[in-house]
């Protein structure tokens, strides 16, 4: 038997890797890495929730499909999406997801300053 001793080389810029690699159970210390060096706060505890459907409440409404999304130390939520590409509409589709997200974590009664981030 043959062994090949070519190394592959893998992009995490690709969805699947990306998304592979950082909802994995076990690698939460790399998106935790990632996050804080980009988002310049500390994390203690995250919770990954892996390719959350945004769904249509209504047949016309647009809904979505994000990469990730994690709760950020038991109250902030975001939303991890990996774009390669530029399709101009990043602060649209950032204003959708996150109203989507809100609307679907805010219970009936919930007082507007109790809404997390």
């Amino acid at each position: 038997m043959r062994q090949n001793t070519e190394q592959k080389m893998y992009n995490l810029k690709n969805d699947v890797i990306f998304n592979t690699f950082f909802s994995r159970r076990g690698n939460e210390e790399f998106l935790i890495d990632f996050l804080q060096a980009l988002l310049k706060i500390e994390i203690t505890q995250i919770d990954i929730c892996e390719q959350v459907n945004l769904e249509k409440l209504a047949r016309n409404e647009k809904g979505g499909r994000l990469d990730l999304q994690a709760k950020l130390n038991n109250e902030i939520i975001i939303n991890i999406e990996l774009q390669i590409r530029n399709q101009n509409n990043i602060e649209n589709r950032t204003l959708l997801y996150g109203a989507k997200t809100i609307s679907r974590e805010v219970k009936r009664g919930t007082d507007y300053k109790d809404i997390n981030q």
